[in-house]
């Protein structure tokens, strides 16, 4: 540890050798303590140390002292990645590490080559700052030959030779180096003391919520079938209890959410695990996910994480306890948490900051990967390679679970199948797919659903649009109790409609419900009838899982597949699709003890025909910034032509937003109490906020105003809970989601 005099302070009112020390503390890894001696080192000039000491008492307002604030605000990652330069001989893979976390603790890692082939931009910005770095090394006392050309020269050559360096070895160093500092800085500055991850779970509290469990399934209704799939997977379990990856492969309505919780528990305690991790592919089925939890683990907090997740201070005292709290809930400090595939996936894959922060509290976990057929095909051969490499470097056991699971065992080669095909044979069918080619628009649509009077139906159609003109036609036409839910109405709506709807339909009423695929996993409801449009074999599949769900029928209820309303495939690609395939396997009615083996057949014979993209040989080559992006691109489609539209729920509702904001930034507190509060500001607008097309919001263009890049609509007619965003839209403007 580099020994710095006790006058200076890395933050207002910290020492700065008490911060660095409880960093390097926080992991019994000498290369962390390493990079931690030197991450900081730049903070010890004069500039910064004025800056860090301003104290807003000589101040005639917040505005003032932000103001000098501003003026004397300086660096101190590049001044201190060089000075570590200097001090190391032996540059190695660790080295570089380590340079690149001390380089980039507050931004995102780059591509390696990227920086590298940028050596004259760094050079340019060393030369401007090399006397303070001088005046930096002096006052840590450190005999060095500071000399700017010899590291010029070092990364120059580096850029022919980086290749030798490259391989997951070097990545996964590269990760976990920069992880472990940003973690332990940041938990530092915010609870002045080193970083200690959460305790194993403890056994006699696995014992209790296991019993829970066992006492919930007992007081329901009895399943034969349930029992009967728990003991084959259980049984399947205790005799591979050595293995780290394990594949479910069940149908709907067998009770996966408490089996797959049951499963983590038995893996938790004969295998010292911190935390139990679920995801799940859409936030609009998260809470029903957290509530079920939340029932077995009654004596602490489920957390729940995903991009509306929000948290409340009580008082204006209480906002470093609030700050606190956010900051754990970002880097999951609980031992159960409940999130979204792209927050987990985001973990693995991602060179951001804020995205790093988690990855360390993923090690020694029991990670559930539920609806895995979500994961788009072309990335499901790298993401199944990346459960393997971080299930051996970070202890994580994976549970993987699907109704209408790809055919992956391929990729999946250390995974073990704890189901068995006999799962999806039932006493009896609960549903039989059919496929009506007379359904050949809107109409004969409508006409069909009518026929059904005295059931309750759910409709799925593949875009917003249509939904939008079936659920108006369906109210046209006299139908009562009819619901819409897409993502045009905004998320606080969307969940209280899924309440409600399950409400009456466990009351007995019947209902219709026109939705788009959002429907189509997690969401436990269940209808007499469904009809579904043309879409991948795996969606229409989770579309029958809505139907009949507890078999309360005594025969099979129909799930009727149509062509496309508009005659067009959009907003789905032909390799998804595979539509003469799919047709062919339709052209008779097929019931659900058919699935599996048709599910089987139908992905062996096109998993060869999906192009994979390779995300691993990006990591390889350590291009951190590309790997993400290659990733987001094929992950999550950007949509450039949205924006992002806030629904005034009453006059004045997004102007409290700006008000507390203002009042914020003007408040002179801690930045981090600062940036905690509006993020959790941020979070609370999201529950109001849709993303539609920008044109539609030309005709009501004197409705709206912007801020901040975000649209806001003002209390209208132009939105309501029931109907959502009213403007007519295209199918092409809008997708399905």
């Amino acid at each position: 540890m580099i020994q710095i005099s006790d006058i200076f302070n890395s933050h207002p009112q910290k020492p700065y050798n008490e911060h660095i020390k409880n960093i390097a503390d926080s992991f019994d890894d000498d290369w962390h303590k390493e990079a931690a001696s030197f991450h900081d080192l730049a903070k010890i000039s004069q500039k910064f140390q004025d800056y860090i000491n301003l104290d807003t008492k000589n101040f005639n307002s917040a505005d003032e002292f932000e103001k000098a604030r501003q003026k004397l605000k300086t660096t101190h990652t590049l001044e201190s990645a060089f000075i570590y330069f200097f001090t190391r001989a032996n540059k190695d893979i660790n080295f570089l590490a380590n340079f690149f976390a001390i380089l980039k603790h507050h931004s995102d890692l780059p591509d390696i080559d990227y920086f590298l082939s940028n050596t004259g931009s760094t050079k340019a910005k060393v030369t401007d700052r090399l006397k303070k770095i001088d005046e930096i090394a002096q006052r840590a006392n450190l005999d060095i030959d500071i000399d700017l050309y010899d590291f010029v020269d070092y990364f120059l050559d580096l850029e022919n030779e980086l290749s030798k360096y490259y391989g997951l070895e070097s990545f996964f160093i590269f990760k976990k180096r920069y992880s472990r500092l940003i973690l332990a800085d940041k938990f530092e500055a915010i609870f002045s003391e080193s970083y200690q991850n959460l305790d194993v779970l403890n056994a006699e509290k696995i014992d209790l919520y296991i019993d829970q469990i066992k006492s919930l399934i007992a007081d329901k209704k009895q399943d034969d079938y349930k029992d009967k799939a728990r003991e084959i997977i259980f049984k399947n379990f205790n005799s591979n209890k050595d293995k780290k990856t394990f594949l479910i492969k069940a149908p709907t309505g067998i009770g996966k959410t408490f089996l797959a919780l049951n499963l983590a528990l038995e893996i938790a305690r004969n295998g010292n695990k911190r935390r139990i991790i679920t995801a799940i592919p859409f936030t609009s089925i998260i809470d029903q996910t957290h509530t079920e939890y939340q029932k077995i683990i009654a004596d602490q907090d489920v957390l729940k994480y995903h991009h509306l997740t929000s948290y409340k201070s009580q008082n204006d005292d209480e906002q470093e306890q609030f700050m606190q709290k956010v900051f754990l809930a970002d880097v999951w400090h609980e031992n159960f948490i409940v999130t979204t595939f792209n927050q987990l996936f985001f973990t693995f894959f991602s060179n951001h900051n804020k995205d790093n922060l988690k990855l360390e509290t993923l090690r020694d976990s029991v990670v559930i990967i539920d609806e895995i057929q979500n994961i788009p095909r072309v990335l499901l051969k790298s993401i199944a390679a990346a459960f393997n490499e971080f299930s051996k470097r970070y202890d994580i056991h994976f549970i993987i679970m699907s109704a209408t699971m790809p055919h992956i065992a391929a990729e999946l080669e250390s995974f073990t199948e704890l189901s068995e095909p006999i799962l999806y044979k039932r006493e009896k069918d609960r549903y039989e797919i059919v496929y009506e080619p007379d359904i050949k628009g809107l109409d004969d649509l409508v006409s069909k659903i009518l026929k059904h009077q005295d059931e309750s139906a759910l409709c799925v159609v593949n875009t917003i649009s249509k939904a939008k003109k079936l659920y108006e036609a369906l109210k046209n036409s006299g139908k009562k109790s009819v619901y819409l839910l897409t993502t045009h109405q905004i998320p606080l709506h969307r969940v209280q409609i899924i309440d409600e709807i399950k409400e009456k339909l466990e009351g007995g009423e019947k209902i219709t419900l026109v939705a788009t695929q959002l429907i189509e996993a997690g969401v436990d409801l269940s209808f007499d009838v469904g009809f579904r449009e043309f879409a991948p074999i795996g969606a229409i599949i989770q579309a029958a899982g809505r139907v009949n769900r507890n078999a309360t029928s005594s025969k099979p209820a129909k799930v009727v597949v149509f062509h496309y309303l508009d005659g067009k495939p959009f907003p789905y690609h032909d390799i998804d699709l595979q539509e003469d395939k799919v047709k062919e396997i339709l052209a008779r009615s097929i019931k659900e003890s058919e699935i599996y083996q048709i599910l089987e057949s139908y992905f062996q014979s096109t998993k060869d025909e999906t192009t994979s993209i390779d995300l691993l040989s990006l990591a390889k080559e350590l291009k951190f910034q590309t790997l993400f992006d290659k990733f987001n691109a094929n992950f999550m489609p950007k949509q450039d032509y949205k924006v992002s539209l806030f629904i005034e729920q009453y006059d004045g509702h997004f102007s409290e937003f700006l008000e507390k904001r203002e009042a914020l930034l003007t408040s002179g507190k801690d930045k981090f109490i600062i940036l905690a509060n509006i993020k959790e500001l941020e979070k609370e607008l999201a529950l109001y906020t849709i993303a539609v097309g920008k044109n539609m919001l030309g005709n009501i263009k004197s409705y709206t105003r912007e801020f901040f890049g975000r649209y806001v609509l003002a209390p209208s007619d132009f939105y309501n809970k029931f109907d959502g965003f009213l403007p007519e839209l295209t199918a092409a403007e809008e997708v399905f989601d």
